[in-house]
């Protein structure tokens, strides 16, 4: 009999990569993966190269672009448009989108060791490539920081 990925302490990992580096998220942490094809809708006060919200199945979600949420440059969307449905894994429920440029797979690793408050929990060898594995609770921490914080300056 094999051992499951929790028996044996891994967690399965989404790989993609966003202005041509490598990115994983644990797939626990992952709602959904969708394409759309309209541009997402302005939320006032947050300028448009930071993000703006997308209607997911009915409700409003937030979507974030990697350069205002991991200062990533160089991450411009596409159209149709990628994007990870995150959630903080406190709860079910869908928190955050972030566009990427490409889902590469799923992937088995060992456990994320989440340290600081980075969302980039660690770095980690994969294929060849260095891949900044990233914490989902962090991340939409992270994303609400960036959503408030913009709010706060235009007041």
């Amino acid at each position: 009999m094999n051992p499951t990925s929790e028996q044996s302490g891994d967690e399965r990992l989404l790989t993609f990569e966003i202005a041509q580096s490598l990115y994983a998220l644990p797939i626990s942490g992952v709602v959904e993966v969708t394409e759309i094809e309209e541009d997402f809708a302005a939320i006032p006060t947050l300028p448009a190269e930071v993000g703006g919200v997308i209607n997911f199945h009915g409700d409003a979600l937030p979507v974030l672009l990697a350069r205002a949420l991991l200062g990533v440059d160089g991450a411009e969307p596409k159209t149709p448009m990628q994007i990870i449905v995150i959630t903080d894994r406190l709860s079910e429920q869908a928190r955050l989108g972030l566009p990427v440029d490409e889902i590469l797979g799923l992937v088995d690793g060992p456990r994320v060791n989440a340290r600081g408050s980075d969302p980039v929990a660690e770095r980690r060898s994969m294929d060849g490539r260095v891949a900044k594995i990233l914490d989902p609770a962090r991340l939409v921490a992270q994303a609400a920081g960036v959503i408030e914080g913009r709010f706060e300056t235009a007041s």
